[in-house]
């Protein structure tokens, strides 16, 4: 058999397209990322990414499925009230959950559930009650820099186990200017 001879014309596109996708493929994994590293409230030294996208946090038990801030109306006014979801490994039972913000010194209880339910698909959702932006748990939305906040979630198992989750957030000063916006307040 004659090997196949392709015009050159074809030849030099194909080659193009080849390059083309070789470059294109490296661009994606040259992207930059940039992270800071703190020391929490409690001692723990973390690494956190400066990116807004969800992070993947887990101990192989326990993971943080869903972190958010949330704006929520207190009457005339809104406040700030923290959302969260944790999926357990199948056959892990929780029978404490606390959330606390370990960014900096003193340590604030975000949230506690000491009989916590499990869905069908073994995820447990949360949510604190509202924050005014003045309480100490959300006066951060009124800097006007970029901020680093950590949150810790403890989970005790019915196995007796403790797991301790550290879920970083990277607020940047935009983000804060849109929920100081959320709330009403500038």
């Amino acid at each position: 058999m004659i090997p196949m001879k392709l015009p050159p014309s074809l030849s030099r596109v194909l080659a193009g397209v080849a390059a083309a996708a070789a470059v294109g493929g490296a661009g994606c994994l040259m992207q930059a990322s940039y992270a800071v590293n703190v020391t929490t409230a409690d001692g723990v030294q973390i690494e956190v990414p400066l990116t807004l996208a969800r992070l993947d946090i887990s101990d192989g038990a326990i993971s943080v499925k869903n972190f958010a801030f949330t704006p929520w109306a207190m009457g005339n006014e809104k406040g700030l009230a923290f959302g969260f979801q944790l999926e357990f490994k199948a056959g892990s039972k929780p029978v404490a959950i606390t959330v606390d913000d370990v960014s900096d010194t003193p340590i604030l209880s975000v949230y506690s559930d000491n009989a916590p339910i499990l869905s069908k698909k073994s995820v447990w959702s949360g949510m604190s009650p509202a924050h005014h932006p003045t309480e100490d748990l959300v006066r951060w939305i009124l800097t006007l820099d970029n901020s680093v906040k950590v949150y810790r979630f403890t989970v005790k198992l019915a196995d007796g186990t403790t797991h301790v989750l550290r879920y970083p957030v990277f607020a940047p000063a935009q983000m804060k200017t849109f929920m100081r916006g959320q709330l009403g307040v500038s």
